[in-house]
């Protein structure tokens, strides 16, 4: 196949990212592989959609990532392509943030002129917040308010008890907080208008168990991730001085058991996430409630590879060349 990677960036992956171990794979697989970043495409006269980047074929991801700074820039037709895969996180770009809108335009085009497009851009647009997660089965999920207004936000504190206050476009961990209702801290007021500052808050009940972490279980096409019994899946623990359980902000990876429960959460939103065009997904749960569903760019694998032994990134692969076997 011909396999066409859009990121944001093509000189700033890193070695231990999904992105890069998913790329060595599908080298290692036998594709063409080539990588473009947010700014680098265009629309022709005529409307055909057309990409700068670079063909790579180190397998070794450390190789690759080397290649990725030094390979020549190369034109390409999105329509010579079997497959364009979005690894675009606009939430780590927010500078570039028109650019990334207009890539995801840019490559809905290219799914219109029948190029398979994963995760769908569309399906990514819609999911550009974490309003996303009112598409979810309300059981399945934990309270949530989203607002502006900081006397709704005391009211649902009061009546919900300890509780967690994000931004509604946040990534990685960042500026979350714990509020508590018994005990409100003298910075509680400071904590709000930082959120505030930024847009919408997003407010949650805390769900029990979440001071222990939870488990980020990567999904694909509808199921549950798994090789040679290893479900994809990996426990996300707290540092010691932080609830936050987001490896980049300092939490730990454990190997994680996918329970019975969790399997049929999963089954119940793969008809939602199979509507949306959203092929892989990374889920993270806290029991059998899903706090988030990592649509652009889900990572998780290299950690899951590195606890159990096995070639998560290929079984992806493999998987879309399954679903869109070129001719």
């Amino acid at each position: 196949m011909n396999i066409g990677f859009l990121v944001n960036e093509r000189r700033e992956l890193g070695v231990e990212q999904t992105t890069t171990l998913m790329m060595a794979a599908a080298v290692r697989r036998r594709h063409r592989v080539c990588v473009f970043g947010v700014a680098d495409l265009n629309l022709d006269a005529d409307g055909r959609v057309l990409a700068s980047g670079c063909v790579v074929d180190e397998a070794a991801p450390a190789a690759l990532v080397e290649q990725l700074c030094v390979a020549p820039t190369v034109p390409c037709a999105l329509d010579d392509h079997d497959l364009a895969i979005i690894r675009t996180n606009p939430g780590r770009d927010e500078a570039h943030l028109s650019r990334h809108l207009a890539a995801l335009r840019v490559l809905e085009r290219a799914l219109e002129q029948g190029v398979p497009v994963v995760n769908s851009p569309r399906g990514l647009w819609r999911a550009l917040t974490k309003l996303s997660l009112f598409e979810l089965p309300s059981e399945l999920r934990p309270r949530t308010l989203v607002t502006r207004d900081f006397v709704a936000i005391q009211e649902f504190v009061k009546v919900h008890g300890r509780t967690v206050i994000k931004p509604l476009d946040g990534t990685r961990g960042r500026d979350v907080f714990v509020l508590e209702a018994d005990r409100p801290s003298s910075n509680t007021h400071q904590i709000v208008d930082v959120i505030l500052r930024q847009g919408y808050a997003v407010v949650q009940e805390f769900v029990p168990g979440a001071e222990h972490g939870d488990v980020r279980v990567t999904v694909v096409g509808g199921k549950v991730l798994e090789v040679s019994g290893h479900a994809a899946a990996v426990a996300r623990v707290p540092g010691r001085h932080d609830f936050r359980s987001n490896l980049h902000a300092g939490g730990s990876a454990k190997p994680a058991v996918v329970s019975g429960e969790m399997r049929d959460a999963v089954a119940q939103i793969a008809p939602m996430l199979e509507r949306e065009g959203l092929f892989h997904v990374g889920v993270d749960f806290v029991g059998n409630r899903i706090l988030e569903l990592n649509v652009f760019s889900p990572g998780g694998l290299h950690p899951g590879e590195r606890l159990y032994g096995v070639d998560f990134c290929s079984a992806v692969i493999e998987s879309l060349e399954n679903r869109y076997p070129s001719s």
